[in-house]
This record gives C-alpha cells, sequence and structure tokens, in this order.
C-alpha cells in the first residue's frame, strides 16, 4: 500500500472537490434510478453544481486541511460528520434563499421542482466519500507502521517489549511507538493487563498474553527482555508489584510519566523514561479546582519567592499555566532564578509568540533578584508589582546544616516570612501562602523550630489585618534539592555502602508536583489564619526507600550494603503532622486538612522582630538561645490557653 500519510492538504483538497462532484452525479443516478441521465434529469444539474461552490470553503473553515489525518482519532470523525452536515445545511439554505428566489436554471424547471432528495443523497455520498479518503490515509499509516520491519526495517535490532496496560494509555504508548522512526528502540511483542476481560484481546495489532502474574511465562515464550508500564494512573503498590516481578527475571523496566505530568503538558506519551522511586509511592491522582484556581491568577500578577527551589519552582510552573498576567520570580541565588525564567521563556516561545488558550497572550514574566528578609527590598519589589497572591516558598530547608547556622535560619525563616508579611500587608496583598514542614510541629531542629514561629507569624498576621493569609504544612519532597533521594542514589552510582541514619527512620513523603497542586489549593481555600496539612499517606521506612532505589538501579536490594550512622543533629526518628492542641477538621479537597489552635499571643511580633536582629547579626549562640526560649514560651501560652 503506497505511503498517503505525507499527503498534504492542497492535494487532500483537490481530492475532496473530486469526492462532491462524484457524489453529485451519484445523487442523480440515485434519485433517477439510472446511470444513463437523460434531459429530465441533466436539466437540473446547473443547480446541483452548488455543492462545489459550498463545501471547499466550509471545509477549509473547518480546518479540514490542517490535520494530521495520519493519526485520526473519533474527534477527526466526528468533525467531518460536523463539517458536511454544516455544509448540507448551508446548500439548503443557499439554494431556497438565492438559487430560487433568482430563477437560476436548473433550480425551477418547466419539468418541475427540483428533487429535495438530492440534498441527503449527495451529503450521504459526500460523508461517505471524505471518510474513505482520510480513512485510507490512515490505514496507510497502519499498514506502514506495522508491517515487518516497521519504518526503519530494524525491528530485530529492537529490545523485545511487554507493554503493561492494555487501556486508553497502553493504546497511545502502542500508536507512539510505532509512530517514532525507530520505535524508541523498542520492539513491543505483547501486552500484559490484570483484566482478565482483555486477556487475548488485540489492541492495535498486539495481542493482550495475560496479567502481571503471568510475566514470567510470558517474557519467556516472547523473549521480551522489558517491561514498559503503560499505566500513569496506577498506584505505587501497582508499579512496586511490576518492577518487582521485571527485576527478577532480569528485564529492564521503563514508564510513561505519571498523570498529574500528562495532564500538565509539560510531557507527553512520548516521555517515556526509566521507572523513578515516585512512582512507587505514587497515591490516587490529586484533583484541585483548576476553574477556581484559573479564576483567582488569571490576568492578574502573582509573586512567588523562593522561584528557584524545588518547590518554588514548581510553583512558578503551575502558576504560569493558570494564565496570570505577571508573574514575579524572586529569589537571591541568581543561578536557579535565571534557569526557571528561562525555562518558562522557552515555553511561552513554543506555545506561541502572540497567544495562546482564548487568545490571552502568555505571562510576562519578571525576575527580582532579592534577599527576602531584606524589609526594604520586599515593600519595593511589593508595592511596585502590586501581586493579589504571594507564595513565600523562600526558606533554608537543610536540618543539619541549620543546626550550625542558627543566625542564618532564623534571619531567613523567619526573618523573610515577617518582611514578605510586612510588605504584602502595606500594599494590600488579597491572598498570602506560607510553605512550612511538618518539622514545625514539636520540632527538635533548628529549621523545624525557625518554621513554627514562621506559621505563627502568619496566624498573628493574618488574624490582626483580617487577610486571607494561611501556612501550608507537609513533609519531604522527593527528589528537592538536599534531600534523601540524591544522596542515596548518588552513593548507588558510586558503588558505596548506603548511608541510613536509622534502620526504623520513616518519613512522609509527596512528589514536587502533588506538594505545588495543593498548596495552590490551599490558596484558593484559605481564610484568615488557616493553617492547612497535606495527606501525606503513610509514612515510608528510609531503609525501604533504600531498597526501592537499588531495585531501581538493576541491584539486588539484599547484596547493596547499608551503613547506619545514627540521627543527625536536630533529626528526629519519626516526624508527626499535627500538635495535640490543634483541632483538625475536613476541607472540601480530601487531601487538604484544615489545623486550628488558639490565636498567638499579642506579643509574638514584637519578640519576633527581636529574634530576627539577634539573626541579622551573625549571633549563632545568641539566636539559638533566644529561638528555644521563644518557642518554648509560645508553646506554653497556647497550651495553657
Amino acid at each position: 500500500m503506497p505511503d498517503l500519510g505525507r499527503i498534504r492538504g492542497r492535494h487532500l483538497f483537490v481530492l475532496d472537490l473530486l469526492v462532491v462532484g462524484l457524489a453529485i452525479v451519484g445523487a442523480m443516478v440515485l434519485r433517477f434510478d439510472t446511470f444513463r441521465l437523460d434531459r429530465s434529469a441533466l436539466i437540473y444539474m446547473p443547480a446541483a453544481l452548488l455543492p462545489l461552490l459550498v463545501r471547499p470553503p466550509l471545509n477549509v473553515l473547518a480546518g479540514m486541511y490542517s490535520r494530521a489525518w495520519a493519526y485520526a482519532s473519533i474527534a477527526e470523525l466526528a468533525r467531518i460528520v460536523a463539517t458536511v452536515l454544516a455544509g448540507s445545511v448551508a446548500l439548503v439554505a443557499v439554494f431556497y434563499l438565492v438559487l430560487v428566489p433568482l430563477d437560476v436554471p436548473g433550480a425551477v424547471t418547466e419539468v418541475g421542482r427540483f428533487p429535495r432528495s438530492f440534498f441527503i443523497l449527495e451529503g450521504l455520498l459526500t460523508l461517505t466519500g471524505f471518510g474513505a479518503v482520510r480513512y485510507l490515509i490512515r490505514a496507510s499509516t497502519e499498514w506502514r507502521d506495522w508491517r515487518p520491519g516497521g519504518r526503519s526495517g530494524t525491528a530485530s535490532s529492537r529490545i523485545p517489549t511487554l507493554v503493561y496496560g492494555a487501556g486508553e494509555i497502553g493504546a497511545t504508548v502502542l500508536r507512539t511507538l510505532s509512530a517514532a522512526p525507530d520505535g524508541f528502540g523498542m520492539r513491543v511483542v505483547g501486552l500484559v493487563d490484570d483484566d482478565p476481560r482483555k486477556r487475548n484481546q488485540v489492541l492495535r495489532g498486539v495481542k493482550v498474553l495475560g496479567s502481571i502474574d503471568d510475566l514470567a511465562e510470558i517474557a519467556g515464550v516472547v523473549g521480551a527482555r522489558r517491561l514498559l508500564i503503560g499505566i500513569p494512573s496506577a498506584r505505587g503498590d501497582v508499579v512496586r508489584r511490576a518492577v518487582e516481578a521485571a527485576t527478577t527475571l532480569g528485564m529492564e523496566t521503563r514508564t510513561v510519566p505519571a498523570l498529574e505530568e500528562l495532564v500538565s503538558g509539560r510531557l507527553d506519551a512520548a516521555a517515556i523514561r526509566e521507572v523513578r522511586v515516585e512512582d512507587l509511592l505514587r497515591r490516587d491522582p490529586v484533583t484541585i479546582a483548576d476553574a477556581g484556581l484559573r479564576d483567582l491568577v488569571a490576568g492578574k500578577t502573582v509573586l512567588v519567592t523562593g522561584a528557584g527551589g524545588s518547590i518554588g519552582s514548581e510553583l512558578a510552573r503551575q502558576v504560569f499555566d493558570l494564565d496570570p498576567a505577571r508573574l514575579v520570580l524572586l529569589d537571591r541565588a541568581e543561578g536557579p532564578l535565571y534557569d526557571i525564567e528561562r525555562e518558562l521563556s522557552l515555553r511561552a516561545d513554543r506555545d506561541s509568540s502572540t497567544a495562546v488558550r482564548g487568545g490571552q497572550p502568555r505571562a510576562t514574566l519578571i525576575t527580582r533578584l532579592a534577599n527576602v528578609a531584606s524589609v526594604d527590598s520586599m515593600r519595593a519589589i511589593v508595592r511596585e508589582d502590586a501581586p493579589v497572591l504571594i507564595l513565600h516558598a523562600a526558606a533554608y530547608k537543610h536540618v543539619p546544616m541549620m543546626e550550625h547556622h542558627p543566625a542564618d535560619a532564623v534571619y531567613t525563616n523567619i526573618g523573610g516570612t515577617r518582611a514578605a508579611l510586612a510588605a504584602a500587608l502595606e500594599a494590600g496583598v488579597e491572598r498570602f501562602v506560607l510553605v512550612s514542614t511538618d518539622k514545625a510541629v514539636e520540632p527538635s531542629s533548628v529549621m523545624g523550630a525557625t518554621k513554627r514561629l514562621a506559621e505563627l507569624a502568619v496566624a498573628d498576621a493574618a488574624v490582626r489585618e483580617d487577610r486571607r493569609y494561611v501556612s501550608v504544612r507537609f513533609g519531604n519532597v522527593l527528589g528537592s534539592s538536599g534531600s534523601v533521594v540524591p544522596l542515596l542514589k548518588r552513593q548507588l552510582a558510586e558503588g558505596v555502602p548506603l548511608t541510613i541514619t536509622h534502620p526504623d527512620m520513616t518519613r512522609f513523603f509527596m512528589t514536587i508536583p502533588e506538594a505545588s497542586r495543593l498548596i495552590l489549593e490551599a490558596a484558593l481555600m484559605g481564610e484568615s489564619g488557616d493553617l492547612f496539612v497535606l495527606d501525606m499517606g503513610e509514612p515510608v521506612r528510609i531503609v525501604d526507600l533504600a531498597r526501592d532505589l537499588a531495585r531501581l538501579a538493576g541491584r539486588d536490594p539484599d547484596s547493596v550494603p547499608m551503613r547506619f550512622i545514627g540521627l543527625r543533629p536536630g533529626e528526629k526518628l519519626n516526624e508527626a503532622l499535627f500538635y495535640a492542641n490543634e483541632a483538625i477538621s475536613p476541607t472540601h479537597h480530601p487531601k487538604v486538612m484544615r489545623a486550628t489552635a488558639d490565636r498567638p499571643p499579642s506579643w509574638l511580633g514584637d519578640r519576633l522582630d527581636a529574634l530576627v536582629a539577634i539573626g541579622a547579626r551573625g549571633d549563632h549562640e545568641g539566636a539559638r538561645r533566644e529561638l528555644r526560649a521563644l518557642l518554648a514560651e509560645v508553646q506554653s501560652v497556647q497550651v495553657s490557653a
């Protein structure tokens, strides 16, 4: 079969003209029930040629020549039907409102009225013809992709691969692999799916051979050396079971992006990658009120502090997708700030140089290289940029390091929050969100204590001024700078023992996109002084995390040496998400809970300013003493209240 996938729009336009012409003749033949059209039929032909004038421009307007028909789907079929139907309606309207009143030849004749059945017959034949042409284009592409050797003719050199998941995304994966010049180095030899009803079904020419429990038998029969997980919405335990089954057999594992990555638009099903540890910890997909967030952000100005960091940069990406008028990126580290500004600028260029959804221009990006703890700088920036929402992610977060630099932790984490709050209150900013941590609960570290006092500073300002200023508390973020996962991966690569603090140490984990989406959700629902806690699921043992990383690296977890080094300064064996005196209530979002405690004492602001002044002087021991004393005093007041 010739390759029709490369056919151009202008060629398709000519083919459609031929289809319409044949449909006209066919309709007349069917109407008069003869292939030899005599004068009684030919007399109508001048008017019958009307579809040749009406349908082509409508087809162009409907985008019938600007679509990749080689990969047409149900949506394209619906477009064809709608276009032909609209053309038929236009034909009838033009005929009876223009041709008949003007007495155009063929519209009204001495032998009778123009046959009305012509319009139905011509429409059906045109629809059949348009569909047939496009089906042939699609069929030629299918044949090209699925014939022996595929597109490149080098199928024998590709890795024999089983695809786990015979659903919609699985079909997309098969189509994507077949469309790639080299199939991404993979040759699909079968499908695996846990739904017994799908067994022996054929999806895009590939058979469902069994479930993941049958992987050993299936891989032995078809010679598969790789398992591609094509279920982006699968929970972590499902992914874990597949990875364990594959690695036990010595098979490589790959996956398509998690569902949140697919939805975000930053990745598509072609972005096949290695399985990551966050895939093994997936929870049910998180959904947020995108319409409500878009109403909050679209056409307005949003400021993100710490925009170069792990959470701040992801917040910037997600806010950018909500079409603000201006997105202000603030950080004092010029390299990371440049990186996120450049990334978003390139994305805007790819979307369009002028407009995106609904004709709205992309956000204007503004970078602010500034110290968030500088009151004067923050006031000047907030006054000039006038944001409606401040997402305050700037902070020092490395627990052991802050134990050695308590003055810096106080100055940045508390002083930065106080400065951002003062600027927001002075400029009348509507909403403010502090990104906090579970280490602020019963803190054993300097970092946790500074974040707890930052939470109280936000609550104090919100209640005093009746502003929708809130805090969001969550646990560890997978893959963030300075976190345990990059360290363990580096040790695996270097072949050295994995350093674990304690065999029973656990932590709550969340992916960066998931945490950022829920922070935005809290920004939408927050009222004055609210403190939101994100549902982190069950805590994960660090030892189990290390074993997962070893398995993903193709190593036998039992053969990887581990060295237990004990708790480092400021670390706890287990983290908590709530204080005992905090009242917990649900919100409309199942992943977000509201924690309510007593109002901070009225004298808190003055004491925080005094503490920040000590931190600004670089007095580490003084900052440590005052931090402990102030936190203990505040906690005793709240508990006694």
